[in-house]
Order: structure tokens, then sequence, then C-alpha cells
């Protein structure tokens, strides 16, 4: 695993006037906020195998079935910026490894996303990022 800081930091240093900080409880309440600036929250969920039908409890066979750490990193903008919010955040994490050991077997990469709540100002958004996480480092 890595800590969350990794990923808050990097969005952090892309996008300077955004403010990122670590995930919460979501407050449905949080989609009536004047936004000027994007609010960012980035928070683990939990960790999947990358086969998860091929569980089998033989040490030799869970090195080829490897563990993936499931980040969400969601957001509150306008709904006038969120395509340049979305591309920006995703700019500052694609590619990235926490892992510089392994950087090239692991890094951070998209998963899914989707829209959590939206008014007709503002759009809570929730993107679902990935990390392969290397078993020899």
């Amino acid at each position: 695993m890595f800590d969350e800081i990794f990923l808050i930091d990097l969005i952090k240093s892309a996008n300077p006037t955004y403010t990122v900080e670590y995930a919460r409880d979501s407050d449905i309440d949080n989609i009536h906020k004047v936004v000027i600036q994007p609010l960012v929250y980035v928070g683990h969920v939990g960790i999947k195998r990358q086969f998860p039908e091929d569980f089998i409890a033989d040490g030799y066979h869970e090195l080829d079935n490897s563990e993936i750490l499931i980040t969400t990193i969601q957001f509150l903008c306008k709904r006038a910026a969120l395509v340049e919010t979305r591309a920006n955040i995703k700019r500052a994490y694609e590619k990235q490894s926490p892992f510089p050991n392994d950087s090239n077997y692991s890094s951070i990469v998209f998963m899914e996303a989707s829209v959590v709540a939206k008014t007709g100002v503002n759009v809570w958004w929730q993107e679902i990022v990935g990390t392969v996480m290397p078993r020899i480092s």
C-alpha cells in the first residue's frame, strides 16, 4: 500500500488552486456548497485481486494474482468546469507510481468514474483509480 498523501500531493502540485484533502464520509449537503475552485477528496476504499475468480490458497499461484489497491478521488466543482477539472486531475496521477523501484510494473491507473450528485450549478464526481501493489520491491 501507499499513503493517500502521495496522491494528494500529486494533485495539489499539478493544480495549486484546488483544495485537496483526505476523504471523509460523504455528506450529500456538500453539493450545495458555493464552489469557486474544485474541492478534491482522496481516500483508499479497499483492495481486490486482479483475478478474483482464481482464488487458490497456494502461495506460488497467488504470486500471479496481484493485489490492486482501490482509491477514490471525489471532487466537487461547477458543472461547467467538469471536463477541465477531470482532465487536470487525471493528468496529475496518470503514469505516476508510488513505488519508485517498481515504476515499470505499477502505476496509478483509471478504473471507472460516475456522478455522485448534481444540481443545476454543481457536480460531485467520483473517479476510481487502481494501483497494482508490487510483490517484490
